[in-house]
């Protein structure tokens, strides 16, 4: 049987289950996105989104492009647009679906960690270090929203009403303006970022899949002729 990095074609890029082991923020990060979601496939197709949450830092072009909002945010909004134009049903969501959805939340989570933002004013050293502790306590912020917080968590953020949400643009906006704010803020701190990062990736990938719902046709149905 093909492994799950076989069949996403990730072997190539480097990517060995030690690789994934040293990615562990992103890989908790979408562990808790699959837990506070209800939809069928997603569960099904989870090991595709954790493959997919650490894509983009396997492959060749991480050396030369930068996972800051200026840099790929034009390549975050055409592949919300892909997520979520042309689909008929939910089950039709399939493991390549998920994996691209892992990828654009991945790119999301870097926009608010602030090494990845021109703003930050230290060294790579230094990015390193702050990286470093990042994921130690993005891990621990989530056992405790998953043992404790979850309900406070989830009004707080308020999940139950993603209608605002009727197309990429919307989500677009919504991701924009929350920049906006968290680098205003002047003072970052790697718990600040936690709560960024949960909070705007959890919310992005549940309004993504609101707005695919949203913008799903229905197959046409055409008479059979006896």
């Amino acid at each position: 049987m093909k492994s799950y990095y076989t069949i996403l074609g990730v072997e190539n890029v480097g990517v060995d289950k030690e690789d994934v082991m040293r990615k562990k923020s992103h890989i908790s990060l979408a562990k808790h996105i699959v837990q506070i979601s209800d939809i069928k496939n997603f569960d099904e197709h989870k090991k595709a989104f954790y493959i997919g949450s650490i894509l983009p830092d396997c492959k060749p072009s991480f050396l030369t492009k930068r996972h800051e909002i200026t840099g790929t945010f034009d390549l975050v909004e055409k592949g919300m647009y892909k997520l979520t134009e042309g689909y008929h049903r939910m089950d039709e969501l399939s493991t390549m679906y998920f994996t691209k959805l892992g990828e654009v939340i991945h790119y999301i989570a870097d926009y608010f960690t602030f090494p990845h933002n021109k703003e930050y004013p230290g060294n790579m050293k230094q990015h390193c270090v702050y990286e470093g502790q990042l994921k130690h306590k993005l891990r621990e912020y989530i056992r405790n929203i998953n043992e404790v917080d979850m309900k406070r968590w989830w009004t707080g953020l308020q999940l139950d009403n993603l209608n605002r949400f009727t197309s990429v643009a919307d989500i677009c906006d919504f991701l924009k303006e929350e920049h906006r704010r968290y680098i205003r803020r002047g003072i970052h701190s790697v718990e600040e970022d936690c709560k960024y990062i949960v909070g705007i990736c959890s919310k992005v990938a549940l309004a993504i899949l609101h707005v695919c719902k949203l913008a799903m046709v229905p197959e046409p149905v055409y008479a059979t002729v006896h």
